[in-house]
Formats: C-alpha cells, sequence, structure tokens
C-alpha cells in the first residue's frame, strides 16, 4: 500500500512541479504548461492522467496484477 501512494504522491508532485494541472488543479510549477491537442490525448483541463495514453498504461500495468492476486487467493 505505501509504494503505490508513494508513486501517486511522486506522479503528482511532479506534475505540479513542472506546472502541468493535476487532477483539474491548475499548478504554478517551473514551467508554463499550455495544453494543445485533443483532450483524449492530453487529458485537456484535467492533466495528464485524465488522457487515454496514461490511462491505458496504468490498466497494462493493474490487469497483470489484479489477475496474479487472484490466482494467489486461498
Amino acid at each position: 500500500m505505501w509504494f503505490a501512494m508513494g508513486l501517486h504522491f511522486a506522479w503528482n508532485a511532479l506534475e505540479g512541479a513542472l506546472g502541468i494541472p493535476v487532477s483539474g488543479i491548475p499548478a504554478a510549477g517551473l514551467f508554463t504548461v499550455k495544453v494543445n491537442g485533443a483532450a483524449w490525448l492530453t487529458g485537456g483541463d484535467f492533466g495528464l492522467e485524465g488522457s487515454i495514453v496514461t490511462v491505458s498504461l496504468g490498466l497494462v500495468i493493474a490487469i497483470p496484477m489484479l489477475i496474479g492476486a487472484a490466482r494467489k487467493r486461498p
């Protein structure tokens, strides 16, 4: 659980530090970021975690982990 929480915190901290919106909240970071492109690809105003790329990557990582956890059930 701590590992997942640490990854989540690191992801949000990095996005905020880079000036990328975090969960729809604008962040004043080191850079001024203006997102251009389709909202489904860039995440739009919500930020990178709302993009199809990030969601797909999360599923590619999570599904094998869930399958492995289900197989190890007593």
